[in-house]
């Protein structure tokens, strides 16, 4: 068995096999598709036997059983790249046919093109049993895991087709002009011939992919103890209907610009430019999201875009009403082009995605036969039945318009009914269809995705970094399975960036979760404070005990944001543990993050070990300010308290002056506001004289443990903080005002 490619032999045969398809596609549209329609129709050639032209075209995928007898001898590489070399020596000729039909032997140069093609297509169906295998190895480097840019890979060898298409018919579209000659489609052939040959060269350099080589089980069996498993028998029924649906409709997309609007061949050659673009346009998306959405909501989305690009056609009530403006007529063909090209390429490209998804690497050549057959029997399927349809819809007294009319409107039906039986195909881990739709239409998860492609690619810690910074700033739910992948880089910033860009998160995966716990459990000192300050954010009720656990540990910053985690969640088991941590600690995070969990916990058991806090003749005053708010919120006073307080810290005089003039604000007798005014100043004497406040506080009400523990402790020599004085005066105010 062959040995996985590494990451530069790896980038080499991609970037090579990428130049054979540059070529390839380019060629293609030289020497196949409308070129081959519009020669035809110039020898005169009937709908019937349009149809059979492109039938023709799915003769490929019949030829497939012989291409993998022959696959086991000459090896998947070599085939493939002479049965390609010899499609194109087939065609040359068909580049001799303008010479017959200038003689009058119109004939016989029609019935060159059709076995000229046929020859193509054979030849393409022997050699073509090797493009998944290849396709597989190069998306997998031929590793058993997974990678996170297979489906990407496989899209932009799509988009790769379809950008060298564009170019090919913008020239051919240059070439063919509005009366081009017969000798214009020879020279047009030749140049396809000539380019495809150049693309060959390449496409021998590909590394054989051994590991996905044929059995040596007949074909038949391969294929009926497949159709055995009902995922890939749903998959295999679906994509062969899609493709007779898709055969009947697109290849007469040419001849209907023709008969309905008498468009010239130039027109027309325009037309398949904007349906490239539509593919490109489908796969500058689908590469973005297809590794991470999945291919069936893909696979069904793009079936029903399909669906809407004939609905037009179905319903359009006659030419008249576009005859009298032939932009409204090119606007029209261009979007039903554009729009049929976006659906059903796309359609194909998450059906192969779906496919490489479903079949294990040791089937896929084997496998890569009845999926080619399904493709191949539909498509050619459904050109025969265009081409008869359409013969005897307008043989039946119709006009054209109305003939394509009820044609299209037939294959609009059946396409939803494929598509509503779509919904049981198995998900392979994907993402719902509402979701996918979600993600398509909002720029910001598009931009998301767009910077998680990048970071699959960043080849450095400082890019990570970079592109981890600009995803946290989109807030995508749907980028958490990668930031999760981050936080196991072996580079700290890069997890750090990784669970901060988490934390803009609205919600959490379960799979998040998990991961988080872990993260709290395993990397004390590092990165478990920052997860357990998500949990916490989140009120992730699983957490408690891996919080609990963590206020054991001797984290500074764990510690902190463990206790104020399991405070959010409304954890008051965890009071007594705070309270042992904030008593054995000095550090000023623990206490002042121990304090803010007590108030929010409104842990009025806690109060004697607040105070206890306060009695420290070490501690940093902004601590001790933090215990004296929290004390404060813990009583229920922290609104008003908090601005007077502020004043306070600044200004001590002003900040007494302003709680005096607070008590005019508030309903109480003269005289007890005298009493109070009196306290308060005896209160802030050198030295001290806290008794009369105390006796204010305990008879301004009925007593509670609250007020009994803040009595006793402003009678507490060993307690001397000014801010626990202004605290208990503007208790014992509003207690006043509440009697009163």
């Amino acid at each position: 068995m062959a040995l996985p490619l590494s990451p530069q032999r790896l980038a080499s045969a991609r970037r090579t096999f990428n130049i054979f398809n540059l070529l390839n596609s380019f060629s293609y549209v030289f020497v196949s598709g409308s070129v081959i329609t519009l020669f035809a129709l110039r020898l005169g050639a009937t709908n019937g036997v349009i149809g059979i032209l492109n039938a023709l075209v799915y003769v490929t995928f019949f030829m497939l059983p012989v291409g993998k007898r022959l696959v086991g001898r000459a090896g998947i590489v070599k085939l493939f790249g002479t049965g390609w070399i010899i499609r194109y020596l087939v065609l040359l000729p068909m580049i001799g046919s303008a010479w017959l039909a200038e003689k009058g032997y119109a004939f016989w140069a029609l019935l060159i093109v059709v076995l000229s093609t046929a020859g193509f297509h054979i030849a393409r169906g022997v050699a073509l049993i090797g493009n998944n295998p290849v396709l597989g190895y190069l998306a997998s480097g031929g590793s058993d895991k997974p990678r996170s840019d297979q489906g990407r890979f496989l899209v932009n060898v799509s988009v790769i087709n379809s950008i060298a298409g564009i170019a090919a018919s913008m020239i051919l579209a240059g070439m063919l002009g509005e009366h081009a000659s017969l000798w214009t489609y020879s020279l047009a052939i030749g140049i396809g011939v000539v380019t495809g040959l150049a693309g060959c060269v390449f496409l021998l350099k590909t590394p054989e992919p051994d590991a996905f080589g044929a059995s040596e089980v007949s074909l038949w069996k391969v294929t009926m103890d497949a159709l055995q498993k009902p995922e890939f028998r749903a998959f295999i029924f679906t994509f062969l209907l899609l493709s007779l649906l898709s055969g009947m409709g697109r290849a007469f997309l040419p001849v209907y610009a023709r008969d309905v609007f008498n468009q010239g061949d130039d027109a027309i050659m325009v037309y398949s430019i904007v349906a490239g673009l539509g593919s490109i346009a489908m796969g500058l998306i689908t590469r973005l999201v297809v590794d991470r959405l999945g291919s069936k909501p893909l696979f069904i989305i793009f079936s029903a875009t399909g669906l809407v690009s004939f609905m037009p056609i179905a319903v359009l009530p006659g030419k008249s009403l576009l005859a009298a403006a032939p932009a409204l007529v090119a606007f029209f063909l261009s979007f039903v082009h554009f729009l049929s090209s976006f659906g059903f390429a796309g359609e194909e490209n998450a059906g192969q995605v779906y496919y490489f998804g479903l079949v294990p690497k040791e089937k896929m050549l084997d496998l890569a036969v009845v999926y080619n057959l399904a493709y191949g029997i539909g498509g050619s399927i459904g050109s025969l039945l265009g081409g008869i349809a359409l013969e005897s819809l307008t043989g039946a007294r119709l006009g054209k318009t109305q003939a394509y009319q009820i044609y299209y409107a037939i294959i609009t039906i059946a396409l939803a009914l494929v598509i509503y039986g779509m919904r049981n195909l198995p998900h392979l881990g994907a993402k719902t269809v509402s979701q996918s739709l979600a993600v398509l239409f909002s720029p910001r998860e598009l931009k998301a995705f767009e910077l998680m492609s990048r970071l699959d690619q960043s080849a450095s810690a400082r890019e990570e970094i970079r592109l981890l910074k600009e995803l946290a700033k989109s807030r995508s739910r749907l980028s958490q399975s990668q930031l999760v992948a981050y936080m196991q880089s072996p580079r700290f910033e890069v997890r750090m960036e990784a669970l901060l860009a988490l934390e803009t998160l609205e919600q959490l995966e379960p799979s998040t979760i998990n991961a988080l716990l872990k993260e709290v459990e395993n990397n004390a000192y590092t990165t478990a404070y920052i997860a357990a300050r998500i949990l916490g954010r989140h009120q992730v009720a699983a957490a408690v005990p891996v919080l609990l656990r963590a206020l054991r540990v001797e984290d500074y910053m764990l510690q902190s944001t463990a206790m104020v985690a399991l405070a959010r969640m409304g954890a008051r088991e965890a009071v007594p543990e705070i309270e042992q941590v904030i008593r054995a600690s000095q550090n000023p995070r623990v206490r002042i993050s121990g304090a803010y969990a007590l108030e929010l916990l409104k842990a009025e058991s806690a109060l004697p070990t607040l105070l206890a806090c306060l009695k420290a003749t070490d501690r940093p005053a902004y601590v001790s300010d933090e215990i004296v708010l929290a004390i404060a919120g813990i009583y229920g006073v922290e609104e008003h308290f908090y601005g007077l307080y502020s004043e306070f810290i600044e200004d001590r005089k002003e900040g007494i002056v302003q709680l005096a003039a607070h008590s005019h604000d508030l309903d109480i007798p003269e005289d007890l506001r005298g009493a109070w005014k009196e306290a308060l100043d005896l209160l802030f004497l050198d030295p001290c004289q806290a008794a009369p406040m105390a006796r204010l506080l305990l008879n301004s009400g009925p007593l509670g443990g609250k007020e009994l523990v803040l009595g006793d402790a402003l009678l507490d020599p060993m307690l001397t903080y000014p801010g626990y004085r202004f605290l208990c005066s503007s208790i014992t105010l509003h207690r006043l005002a509440v009697r009163h």
